[in-house]
């Protein structure tokens, strides 16, 4: 929780709003009249954030929201992991995206990430997740998903490279994770992974992560 200005208040819940329930919604609004919440705002990084609420109402929301204490950050999970609705709610998709999101949720880091690490999940190439310029995207087709690596939207954005495709739900998941264990183990401080790429070069990447029998049908 932060102050906005001297007579409001901003909260962000332990709640992700890639896909919300009915009854989500209406808990927000229950919250929302209660405690005099004035905006309800999705961020960018598919969070709730509750903005504009009395300082005199905030312990008592911070307790129904079980947000009094704040847990130390834990640096293996990976926690901005942003996914478009996938084949079960959109005629396009063509992969299971929420079962996908959900894998890389529980998935956890050898070592601490070197710096922020931002995965979009597309379940089809019209990449709603905006997959190409995140540092690592899955991006879904008819014959298995697309893993992407070293993308960037910032103020020096970049494509990310294709590692490999044709991938199953356990192949990319488990390329996925050899990923990580490579760019925790070379990238420096605060390095993003496009940055890392630029440095190391995309075919000594690939070299490092692929099965060798994977590398050459998987290479574009």
């Amino acid at each position: 929780m932060h102050q906005t200005s001297a007579k409001t208040y901003c909260l962000i819940p332990d709640l992700r709003a890639d896909m919300l329930t009915a009854d989500q919604v209406s808990w927000l609004h229950r919250l929302a009249q209660q405690y005099q919440v004035k905006r309800i705002k999705i961020t960018a990084n598919r969070q709730v954030a509750l903005l504009g609420f009395p300082p005199a109402l905030s312990q008592a929301l911070q307790e129904e929201l079980g947000s009094t204490k704040t847990a130390p950050h834990d640096h293996t999970c990976l926690k901005l992991v942003h996914a478009c609705p996938g084949k079960d709610w959109c005629i396009y998709g063509q992969q299971d995206t929420q079962n996908m999101q959900q894998q890389l949720l529980d998935l956890r880091c050898p070592a601490p990430l070197p710096a922020k690490l931002k995965i979009g999940i597309s379940g089809c190439p019209r990449c709603c997740a905006s997959s190409w310029v995140r540092d690592i995207g899955l991006i879904g087709a008819s014959g298995g998903w697309r893993l992407v690596f070293g993308g960037n939207g910032a103020g020096r954005p970049r494509i990310a490279d294709t590692v490999a495709k044709g991938l199953s739900d356990d192949e990319a998941v488990k390329l996925l994770h050899r990923c990580l264990e490579f760019y925790i183990s070379r990238a420096t401080a605060k390095q993003r992974t496009a940055r890392f790429i630029e440095r190391l070069g995309i075919d000594v990447f690939k070299a490092a992560v692929l099965d060798r029998g994977q590398t050459d049908p998987n290479q574009e």
